[in-house]
């Protein structure tokens, strides 16, 4: 039940919905309503998709690269940390778009896809917390609760961009840097936390000294 409370928090703060709300104003400012709630359920559904093949699918790339899951804990926690850090600071992450990628952005049409389920909601980020998780989660049934855990993650963005005027509003710009930085300090002590996890694992002399 702990480790279900903790993918609950972790997921819910790395895919970061005040960044999400920040990026589906961005994208779909000059369009209408029934298009902007059709872009959010598409960009939502797809989303899911990705987090889910994250959560089920991560670990096998991860053998087929030859990358062990101690050299991933230190590399996905640099980019926690790295995402943390931008959070504190009440900025979007530089990881999740470029100038280059926004400007093409604003020319396509339909953006629900790319970018906005992938890389803006589901980024470097997400994608290593939720490989983290499911090793962490262990077997079958474990990875299941995981993507029970993920889709209600990704229900509660949805229903956050279905309603994100009214959000917007209720929040407004200090309030959403409020709870952007409480989500930041967070995610930056599951960082270091993970960063040191793995640390301990590449070199087991790092541990704690045992007493007999």
């Amino acid at each position: 039940m702990l480790f279900l409370f903790k993918a609950f928090v972790s997921l819910l703060i790395v895919v970061n919905p005040i960044d999400s709300l920040t990026y589906y104003f961005a994208l779909t400012a000059d369009r209408p309503l029934d298009e902007r709630q059709a872009i959010a359920r598409v960009a939502t559904l797809a989303a899911t998709a990705f987090l889910l093949a994250a959560i089920w699918l991560g670990e096998l790339v991860l053998e087929i690269f030859g990358i062990g899951i101690g050299a991933f804990e230190v590399g996905g926690g640099l980019i926690l940390l790295l995402m943390a850090i931008s959070m504190l600071q009440a900025r979007p992450s530089a990881m999740a778009r470029t100038r280059a990628e926004e400007e093409e952005a604003a020319e396509l049409e339909n953006i629900a896809v790319v970018p906005l389920a992938m890389p803006l909601i589901v980024g470097p980020g997400v994608i290593s917390m939720a490989i983290l998780l499911a090793d962490e989660a262990g077997g079958f049934l474990g990875r299941v609760a995981l993507s029970v855990i993920a889709v209600l993650v990704m229900g509660i963005l949805w229903w956050l961009l279905k309603k994100a005027e009214p959000v917007a509003d209720f929040l407004g710009v200090t309030g959403a840097n409020i709870l952007l930085r409480v989500a930041g300090l967070i995610l930056a002590g599951i960082a270091v936390q993970i960063i040191a996890n793995g640390l301990v694992t590449l070199f087991p002399g790092l541990g704690p000294v045992q007493l007999d």
